[in-house]
This record gives C-alpha cells, sequence and structure tokens, in this order.
C-alpha cells in the first residue's frame, strides 16, 4: 500500500528582492510539494489570509499538485518572507508569518489527518496543541524545529528536526540530546554544509554534506525533512534515509525556491511592502 502524507502548517511567498521575483514557499508547504514531486500522496493543509499575496499562494499550491480546496482562508495577512539572496545563500530580512499561525484543526479534521501515514508539522504551535493532539490520536508525526529550538510540545514525536549553523558539532549534539529529552523518539539536526546528524538515543550517526556551488540554499533544509520522512515511511533505515535527504537538499541548492517551480516576476505592491517594513528600496529591484 502506498504511504499517504500529510504536511500541516506554514506557506509564504518567498520575495527575492535583488532578483525582483517571488517563489511559493514556507516549511509545511515545501515538504509536501516535495513529496508530491517524488510521487509520494500527499496533502498540504494550510491557511492564506484576505489579501492580494493568497492568490499567488494558491497558484502556486496548485502548481505544486498539491489541493488548493485543503487551504483555507483566514482574515489577515498571508505569509511573506523578504530575501536577500547573493552569491547562492541567502538571508532572511523580514518574516511575516500571516494568518497560518492561526490555523486550528477540528476534531473531524484532527482524526482525518492522524489516519495518514505520516504527518509533518512546522513547529509545534502550543496554542493549537496540535503536536499533543495527532500524537494522542496515534499519528506518526515529525516536526520543524528550524532555528528557534524550542522543545516544548514535542513529547512523542517520531521525529524532531533542527537546524544550526555553525562549524561547532558539540553544538549540534547537544541540541540532539535536549531533542530526546524533551520526548522525541529521534533528533536530526541540519547543519547545512557541515553536514547532519541523527540521533536515537543509541547510535549517532553522522553524514557528510556533498560539496556543491549552490544557487540558492532557500528549502533545502525542508527538502531534506522530505527526503527523509519519505524514506523512513518506506521502510527505509536512518542511515539510508540521511544519505537520500542529503542529496534531496543538494539538489534543491541548485535551482531558485524550495521546489522546482516557475518564478513570477514580484509585482508592485511586493516592492512596497518591502520598503514599508524597512528594507532599503535600494535593495528591491526589479519590481513589476
Amino acid at each position: 500500500m502506498t504511504a499517504h502524507l500529510i504536511a500541516v502548517g506554514d506557506n509564504c511567498l518567498d520575495v527575492y528582492l535583488r532578483q525582483g521575483n517571488y517563489a511559493i514557499g514556507g516549511n509545511a508547504l515545501n515538504v509536501a510539494a516535495d513529496w508530491r514531486a517524488a510521487g509520494r500522496p500527499a496533502r498540504y493543509i494550510g491557511a492564506v489570509g484576505t489579501d492580494p499575496a493568497a492568490e499567488l499562494l494558491l497558484a502556486g499550491v496548485a502548481q505544486a499538485g498539491l489541493g488548493p480546496e485543503h487551504v483555507r482562508r483566514l482574515p489577515g495577512a498571508t505569509g511573506v518572507t523578504f530575501i536577500d539572496l547573493a552569491d547562492g545563500d541567502r538571508k532572511l530580512l523580514h518574516e511575516e508569518f500571516g494568518v497560518g499561525l492561526d490555523l486550528r484543526l477540528d476534531e473531524r479534521e484532527l482524526a482525518e489527518v492522524a489516519r495518514a501515514d505520516w504527518v509533518h508539522l512546522q513547529g509545534t504551535a502550543p496554542e493549537a496543541r496540535l503536536v499533543e493532539r495527532l500524537v494522542s490520536a496515534g499519528a506518526r508525526v515529525s516536526v520543524d524545529l528550524s532555528t528557534y529550538h524550542v522543545t516544548t510540545g514535542i513529547a512523542g514525536v517520531a521525529v524532531a528536526f533542527a537546524s544550526v549553523s555553525g562549524s561547532d558539532a558539540a553544538e549540534a549534539e547537544a541540541l540532539a540530546e535536549r531533542l530526546l529529552a524533551a520526548g522525541a523518539a529521534l533528533a536530526v539536526i541540519m547543519r547545512g554544509e557541515h553536514g547532519s546528524i541523527a540521533w536515537d538515543g543509541v547510535e549517532m550517526v553522522r553524514h557528510a554534506a556533498q560539496r556543491i556551488d549552490p544557487v540558492d540554499t532557500c528549502g533545502a533544509g525542508d527538502s531534506f525533512i522530505a527526503a527523509f520522512t519519505g524514506a523512513i515511511v518506506s521502510g527505509a533505515p536512518v542511515r539510508a534515509a540521511m544519505a537520500e535527504a542529503t542529496g534531496a537538499a543538494s539538489r534543491t541548492c541548485l535551482h531558485f525556491g524550495g521546489w522546482e517551480q516557475t518564478l513570477n516576476p514580484s509585482p508592485q505592491w511586493l516592492h512596497d511592502q518591502a520598503v514599508a517594513v524597512g528594507i532599503s528600496p535600494a535593495l528591491v529591484g526589479g519590481a513589476e
């Protein structure tokens, strides 16, 4: 039987200021898009606002082959991330998570999601208690803590992902220990060019990064997560899943955006929004 995978959580417009283009992104949406691109039955559940960005986002969801009907509209703003991309590496200048933070699942929706073979969440959303509720319902859950490393509310998750910068392996290993102490069955720490580690309390698996000349590192961690969880659901051991995930992350670094998609020129109102939040007009190029 083919595994059914569901990602729940954030989405955003990734706006490349220097290039004057935008992509569709967000951890949960990127993971679902990568699952679908790999031929896995995947669904994305999220929320957009009632602003012009919502229409762009929904069009991107459809482009990814995911059903826009599973994305609800809530009053407010859609998530937008302004990115300074130079020499293949990206710097996040400003993030607005928008109404995605307000997403809630009722009991019927929760029960349906929990029947999936795997559920991935961006963050723990303590006020929504999604992790706790899904784990209690028997779901196999992964959560991406990104660089925030908030370890509360992850008891019972199958995999807790987190990212660290820098070359200090001891920092990554200490974080993995904290995630297991907080109740995760497996901790996976992504270290960018320094590779990754996985720790289950018994064996520390280390995997080196592939040496590449990146075009854009945006979304590489999300591709890692999608490939890793997809491999685990298919029965692969952790070491093999790490190798598959490393390759997926490397391939994502060779194109713009968190998944292969058609980039679109940024409309003028995105240019204006960037300037309104304090980004230098000199950095905002190419808006239509």
